[in-house]
C-alpha cells in the first residue's frame, strides 16, 4: 500500500501534466445512456496532435459507503466528484483535452440470473451492477468517432447524479454493494468493441494506451452486494490480470478511507501491473491519489510520446563589458544592456517565457525547454552554459542574470556602481533559492578602464558557439531521464550580440560554428542588441551571421532597445512550429519543475545564513574545496576575491599576464595600464583599454536611450506554498499543482 508523502521524491518534472491517464474508449451497450461530447472551441481534436490521445475509465464506486463522512464537513462521494471534477479543468483543462475519458459507476446486481436489473431504491441508473454514465464514442453512430474534449461532460453527469442510498444516516449507511468485478468485466467489454470499432487503436507499434482507476473504499463484494471477498470467482483481481497479461491494459487502485487498510485494493493493484494501491485517507489524499494515478500514466505515455516533441532553444548571450555600460559611463539600475536583456528574456512583464503561441493560447515556458548560455572573454574562458535545456526556466534565467545575485561584499557592494567590482558567480542549486537544476550566475567583467566605464570581458562569439554546439551534442547522446529526446527534436539558437566580434573572433572562425550547426540541423537567429551596431560594417557582420546560422534563409533583427528586442523574440517564437497537444506544462503553477532530487541544504537553511551547501554557513560559495566560505577563492583557500596568480594572496582581478600581479586586464603586459589591452593598441584600435565591443568608435558599445527596461524584480521571488493563493477548498494547494499533485513541497516556489 503506498502512503502519499509530501516529500522530494514525489515531485516530478511536469507535474501539471495532468494528464493522460489512459484508457480506452467506450463501448456502450442498449442500457449506457451516451454524452454528447463537450470539447468547446479551444479543443484540439486527435488529428492536430502527434500522439494518439489515451483512453481513460475512471471506474467509480458507488456503493453505500462512500455516504459515509470523510472530514471537511463531506462525504466520501462528495470528496470524490470535486476530485474528479477538478482533474477535468486543472492546467486549463490539458488532461481531458488529451485524453479521451470515460466514466463509470459501479454497485452491485440484485437479481444475478437477470437482465435489466435496478437496485431497489436506487435512482442513480445503475443497471446489473454498472453505468457507464460518459463514454469514449457513441457506438450507433455510424463514424465512430471519439468524443473530443468531453470532461465537462463527466463534471455534468457527476453532478447530476445523486448521492449513493444511505436510508440509515452516517455510521450505517447500506443498500449499494461493491461488485467491483461487474464493473471491471463490463469495462473489459467495453474495451473489446471499441477496439474492434477502431481498429487504428491495435495496428502493431502503434497501439493506443488504455488504462483504468478504480477508486474504492471498501472490499469487494459477490454479485448480489454480499458476503464480502466471497466467493472466490467473483474477485476483481481476476480480471485485472487478464486484461493486464493479455492486453497490456493497467488498473491503477485509490482505496479511499478503510480501504486502504485492507489487503484486497492491493491485490487488485498488483493483478492490474501496477504494483499496489495508493490509499487516500482523507480528502487532501484523495486528490493526491487520483492526481498520481494521472502523472504515472503521463510519464509511460505523453512525456515519452510528447517531451522529445517539444523545441529546444539555446538563448547565447554576448556577456561583454559593453552591456553594462551606457555612452561611456557606467549604467544605472535597469539602464543597461544587461539589465534589458535579462527583463526581455525573463523579469519584465513582455519576456520570452510570456510570449503567447498562436494557435495554442499557452506561453513560450509551457512549450520550449529553453537554455541560457553566455559568452565574453577568453582568457580565462568567460562562456558557459548557465541554464541547460529545460520547461519552466523563467526563474533560473532572471536569477541567473540578476546583478545583484553575483555582488556580494567585499568584491561588490554596488553592482551598478561601477569599476572595481569582484563578482561572486554562484550555483542557485546549491545556495538559496535552491533550484533543482543547476543554475550558474553570470556577469561581465566590469574592471578599471581609465576613463570610468566597465571593461574585462570581450567578445568571442565563436567561442560561444562552440560551447553551445559541444553542449547539444552531449545532451543530445545524454539527454535527461525526464526530458527524452529523439531524431525529431527541434533544436534551435537565439544570438543576442551588442556589437561586433572584430579583434576577438574571426569571421572564418565565425562561420565555421555557425555552418556546422546549421548542418546538424540547428538553425541560428541573430539579434543586434543596442545603439553600437548602426554602422555599416555592424549591420553586415550580423547580416553574415545570420545567413551562416540559416543557410541564407534568415535576415538578423535589428533591437535598438528593450520592446525592440522582445518584438524581435517574439517574432521568432511565431516561426517555430509546435504540437498543440503537448502543452503539458503550467510553468504559473510550477515554476521549476523538480530533478526528483532533494534540495540540498535546504532542510538546514534558515533565514539568517546563505549556506553555500558546504555546511559551514557561510554567506558565499565554497569553490576550492576547503569548507570555508570564498567569493571565487581559487588557490588560497580563502580567498575573498579571485587569487588568478597563483600566488596565495587576493587579488582584485585577474592575472593574465603570467607576472604574478593582479591585473585589471592587461594581458600583454606592454604598457601597465589598468584596462583590458589584449593586443598593446586594443582589438578597438583606440591605443588604450578596451572599454566595449571591439569596432566600436567610442570604444564602447553604449546603449543611449532611456530607461525602458520595465526591471519588476521577479527574479525567483521564492516563496512557501500555501501562502494566501486563492483556492477551491483547503485541498486545492494540492489538487492545482496540476495534479501530479506529488509536486507537493512545503518548500514549493512560486513567482509571486
Amino acid at each position: 500500500m503506498r502512503r502519499l508523502a509530501i516529500s522530494p521524491a514525489h515531485r516530478r518534472l511536469a507535474l501539471q501534466l495532468a494528464l493522460l491517464g489512459g484508457i480506452g474508449l467506450a463501448f456502450m451497450t442498449s442500457r449506457d445512456p451516451v454524452a454528447v461530447a463537450g470539447g468547446g472551441n479551444d479543443c484540439f481534436e486527435e488529428n492536430d496532435c502527434t500522439f494518439k490521445k489515451p483512453n481513460f475509465m475512471i471506474v467509480l464506486d458507488y456503493s453505500s459507503s462512500m455516504s459515509e463522512p470523510f472530514g471537511m464537513g463531506q462525504t466520501r462521494w462528495q470528496v470524490a466528484v470535486d476530485a474528479i471534477s477538478a482533474l477535468m479543468t486543472t492546467n486549463q483543462g490539458y488532461f481531458q483535452e488529451n485524453m479521451h475519458v470515460a466514466l463509470m459507476r459501479y454497485g452491485h446486481d440484485p437479481d444475478p440470473g437477470g437482465f435489466g436489473t435496478v437496485i431497489p431504491g436506487d435512482m442513480s441508473g445503475i443497471v446489473d451492477g454498472q453505468s457507464l454514465d460518459v463514454g469514449w464514442y457513441d457506438p450507433e453512430a455510424p463514424d465512430k468517432d471519439y468524443f473530443e474534449c468531453n470532461g465537462q461532460d463527466i463534471i455534468d453527469s457527476l453532478a447530476a447524479t445523486p448521492p449513493p442510498l444511505c436510508p440509515n444516516g452516517p455510521g450505517n449507511c447500506s443498500g449499494i454493494g461493491t461488485w467491483t468485478k461487474g464493473a471491471l468485466d463490463h469495462a473489459k467489454v467495453v474495451i473489446g468493441a471499441s477496439k474492434l470499432h477502431h481498429p487504428e487503436d491495435v495496428i502493431p507499434g502503434q497501439e493506443r494506451f488504455y488504462g483504468l482507476m478504480v477508486v474504492t473504499d471498501g472490499a469487494w463484494t459477490a454479485q448480489a452486494g454480499f458476503p464480502q471477498l466471497s466467493p472466490p470467482e467473483d474477485n476483481p483481481s481476476i480480471t485485472a490480470a487478464e486484461l493486464f497479461d493479455l492486453q497490456g491494459i493497467p488498473t491503477y487502485v485509490v482505496a479511499v478511507a478503510d480501504a486502504g487498510d485492507l489487503p484486497f485494493a492491493n491485490e487488485l493493484a498488483a493483478a492490474g501491473g501496477t504494483t499496489e494501491s495508493i490509499a487516500a485517507d482523507n480528502p487532501a489524499e484523495l486528490f493526491q491519489a487520483i492526481g498520481q494515478v494521472v502523472q504515472e500514466i503521463a510519464d509511460q505515455v505523453i512525456v515519452p510520446e510528447c517531451t522529445a516533441g517539444l523545441p529546444r532553444l539555446m538563448v547565447l548571450l554576448d556577456a561583454s563589458s559593453s552591456m553594462l555600460n551606457v555612452g561611456m559611463a557606467p549604467g544605472g539600475p535597469g539602464e543597461t544592456g544587461w539589465d534589458r536583456a535579462r527583463s526581455a528574456l525573463a523579469s519584465g512583464n513582455n519576456s520570452l517565457f510570456d510570449v503567447e503561441v498562436d494557435g495554442i493560447g499557452r506561453p513560450v515556458e509551457d512549450l520550449i525547454h529553453l537554455g541560457l548560455t553566455v559568452f565574453g572573454g577568453e582568457a580565462p574562458p568567460e562562456e558557459k552554459v548557465l541554464v541547460q535545456y529545460g520547461p519552466c526556466m523563467q526563474d533560473n534565467f532572471g536569477w541567473a542574470l540578476d546583478p545583484t545575485t553575483s555582488c556580494e561584499e567585499p568584491g561588490c557592494d554596488d553592482p551598478w556602481g561601477g569599476p572595481s567590482i569582484t563578482w561572486t558567480f554562484k550555483d542557485g542549486s546549491v545556495i538559496p533559492p535552491f533550484f533543482d537544476q543547476q543554475t550558474l550566475s553570470h556577469m561581465p567583467a566590469c574592471l578599471p578602464s581609465g576613463s570610468g566605464i566597465c571593461q574585462g570581458s570581450g567578445t568571442f562569439t565563436h567561442r560561444g558557439f562552440e560551447l553551445v554546439f559541444d553542449n547539444l551534442l552531449d545532451y543530445q547522446a545524454n539527454p535527461p531521464d525526464l526530458y527524452p529526446t529523439d531524431d525529431t527534436t527541434q533544436y534551435l539558437n537565439v544570438l543576442i550580440t551588442d556589437g561586433q566580434y572584430n579583434g576577438y573572433s574571426t569571421d572564418a572562425q565565425v562561420q565555421g560554428a555557425m555552418q556546422v550547426m546549421f548542418d546538424a540541423g540547428v538553425k541560428t537567429y541573430v539579434i543586434g542588441f543596442g545603439d553600437g551596431l548602426a554602422t555599416p560594417e555592424a549591420q553586415q557582420q550580423l547580416a553574415n551571421m545570420a545567413g551562416w546560422g540559416s543557410g541564407g534563409q534568415e535576415a538578423f533583427f535589428d533591437a535598438d532597445n528593450q520592446m525592440e528586442l522582445e518584438a524581435a523574440l517574439a517574432a521568432i517564437i511565431s516561426d517555430i512550429s509546435f504540437d498543440p497537444c503537448c502543452a503539458f506544462n503550467d510553468c504559473s503553477e510550477n515554476p521549476e519543475p523538480t530533478t526528483n532530487e532533494p534540495d540540498p541544504g535546504m532542510s538546514t537553511f534558515t533565514s539568517s545564513s546563505s549556506s553555500s551547501g558546504d555546511g559551514d554557513g557561510d554567506t558565499g560559495w565554497d569553490t576550492d574545496g576547503d569548507g570555508t566560505s570564498d567569493s571565487w577563492g581559487t588557490a588560497d583557500g580563502d580567498s575573498t576575491t579571485w587569487d588568478t596568480d597563483g600566488d596565495g594572496t587576493s587579488d582584485s582581478g585577474w592575472d593574465t599576464d603570467g607576472d604574478g600581479t593582479s591585473d585589471g586586464w592587461d594581458s600583454d603586459d606592454q604598457d601597465g595600464d589598468s584596462g583590458w589591452d589584449s593586443a598593446d593598441d586594443g582589438p578597438d584600435g583606440d591605443g588604450g583599454p578596451d572599454g566595449g565591443t571591439a569596432g566600436d568608435e567610442s570604444g564602447t558599445a553604449g546603449f543611449g536611450f532611456g530607461n525602458d527596461a520595465g526591471l519588476n524584480g521577479r527574479g525567483c521571488n521564492c516563496a512557501v506554498s500555501g501562502d494566501g493563493s486563492s483556492n477551491q477548498g483547503p485541498w486545492a494547494p494540492l489538487a492545482l499543482l496540476g495534479f501530479g499533485l506529488l509536486g507537493l513541497s512545503s518548500t514549493l516556489r512560486r513567482r509571486e
